[in-house]
């Protein structure tokens, strides 16, 4: 098997579900394949499967494996400029078809920055962390599985390192407790990880730079989701609230995606045990800032594709609102949707280039310029934040103020039925259904995430502050030619 089915990651789902800790609302999921928390995830991951399988993205959503067989992009290697402009445009048309986070673009990221750092120890210090890592990905390109990446350590106080919280909050960060002949065993927690319990496989990684008495906190490690000592507690927002609210009252009008509103989850790891050929990294510090630096090079430049996606499901949800509301036509509203569609090709522009600017590894893969990643990153926060202000404009109002479906069934649901109507063509339940769609990209969740996601703005101007002060010198040099400013 290289490229599977929808069904085939249903199997493999149905058969570890029985072993997952997965947490909602202070109680146990039992069946995460129809729990509403998970099973818009599930969707998704579905979706991804379907789409790979299509004709049309032949090349795109696929590529040529480490056995040389079609595999899944989200679990491929990138070895050209080309294969990392395919790369965006993946992300674009995945996040297009569900609306949403894909869940398997960190897997993606985590596998190339792994391949490249694990090589560059093996050659420095004679290790075999390779050639592990081969075999394990060549496992997860035949089987076509989910990985996701766990990166984001909940951290404790920011301001004290890992070393110094080790004792008052020994889940801050990730760590090695115990180091055995036959593996490692590992405890800490990560956060924000998105769709992590529905995965295959999830690449546990430090989260930042270490010193070299930090040792214990240099970690890369695959594990499954139903290893012994792994919990999950899903994330709770206001739409979460909305879902189970929506399902309690027997209707889907007020939460209409089949998709959900992206979940992410809260990841608890209790000494758990990680054999051998699964350990990536283990104390060598000098390993961990670069394996960060490759993994959000690939995450913010490929993020991109995603942003570019969100804005088009954002102008298509803006101009349905207008349709609905009976004022498409209007030159202001299609002078707005201009600018939607402004955004979007803006933020795609800046990933293109961030892969097109790409560079070779010594091992072979591609990685994305590290600049033009974090503009990317940056340039996609500024305009789909302008995006999403322009939505608030589309819908009117009744975007965050409607009524509940339910009301239309209701003692006045007839009079209430009628004051929703609009446009002739579209019933109340349809207007409602739409509103929903843009209030859950102008009042959901996705703001913060797209600020967060990838890592804050401030660490990507750091990362800029430091190429800065590397290109400064000459910057000024050549202020001072322009006018003959001799020193």
């Amino acid at each position: 098997m290289v490229l599977s089915r929808p069904e085939d990651y249903i199997s493999r789902l149905k058969m570890r579900a029985k072993n997952f800790n997965i947490y909602a609302m202070g109680e146990k999921i039992d069946d995460p394949l129809e729990h509403p928390t998970t099973k818009p995830v599930i969707e998704v991951l579905k979706k991804t499967y379907e789409l790979a399988l299509m004709p049309e993205y032949k090349g795109i959503l696929t590529a040529e494996g480490l056995n040389n067989d079609k595999i899944n992009r989200f679990v491929h290697v990138e070895r050209s400029p080309e294969d990392l402009i395919k790369r965006v445009k993946s992300q674009r048309i995945v996040s297009f078809h569900v609306g949403n986070c894909n869940y398997r673009c960190t897997g993606h990221d985590g596998i190339n920055a792994l391949y490249a750092v694990t090589y560059e120890i093996d050659s420095e210090l004679n290790t075999n962390y390779h050639k592990r890592f081969i075999e394990f990905l060549k496992n997860v390109q035949k089987e076509d599985l989910v990985v996701v990446t766990a990166m984001t350590d909940v951290k404790g106080n920011r301001s004290k390192r890992p070393a110094e919280l080790k004792d008052s909050n020994s889940l801050s960060y990730i760590h090695i407790v115990e180091e055995r002949n036959d593996g490692i065993v590992i405890s800490g927690a990560k956060m924000h990880v998105s769709g992590a319990a529905l995965a295959d496989e999830i690449l546990v990684v430090s989260t930042r730079s270490l010193t070299d008495d930090e040792k214990e906190f240099a970690v890369a490690v695959a594990i499954k989701p139903d290893f012994k000592g792994v919990y999950f507690i899903s994330g709770w927002n206001s739409y979460d609230s909305l879902m189970k609210t929506s399902k309690d009252l027997g209707t889907d009008i007020d939460y209409p995606t089949p998709f959900g509103h992206r979940n992410t989850f809260m990841i608890i790891f209790d000494n758990v045990f990680v054999p051998k050929d699964r350990v990536f990294l283990s104390g060598e510090t000098k390993y961990a800032e670069k394996l960060v630096e490759y993994f959000v090079a690939h995450h913010r430049a490929a993020g991109a594709g995603c942003k570019a996606a969100f804005a088009d499901v954002i102008l298509g949800a803006s101009a349905l609102a207008a349709e609905v509301n009976g004022v498409f036509n209007a030159r202001y509203i299609q002078d707005r949707l201009l600018e939607i569609k402004r955004h979007g090709e803006a933020t795609y522009a800046t990933g293109i280039a961030a892969m097109a600017l790409g560079w070779r590894h010594p091992s072979g893969v591609y990685m994305p310029n590290y600049k033009l990643a974090n503009i990317a990153k940056l340039e996609a926060i500024t305009h789909l934040k302008e995006a999403i202000v322009i939505a608030s404009e589309m819908g009117g109002g009744i975007v965050v103020n409607a009524p509940s479906a339910t009301d239309l069934k209701g003692p006045v649901g007839e009079k209430v039925s009628m004051a929703i109507k609009a446009n002739e063509k579209y019933s109340p339940e349809e207007r409602l259904k739409v509103m929903r769609l843009l209030s859950l990209w102008t009042a959901g969740p996705h703001l913060v995430g797209l600020v967060q996601g990838g890592g804050p703005p401030a660490t990507q101007l750091l990362a800029l502050k430091r190429t800065l002060k590397e290109e400064l010198p000459d910057i000024i040099e050549n202020a001072r030619k322009l006018i003959d400013m001799k020193r």
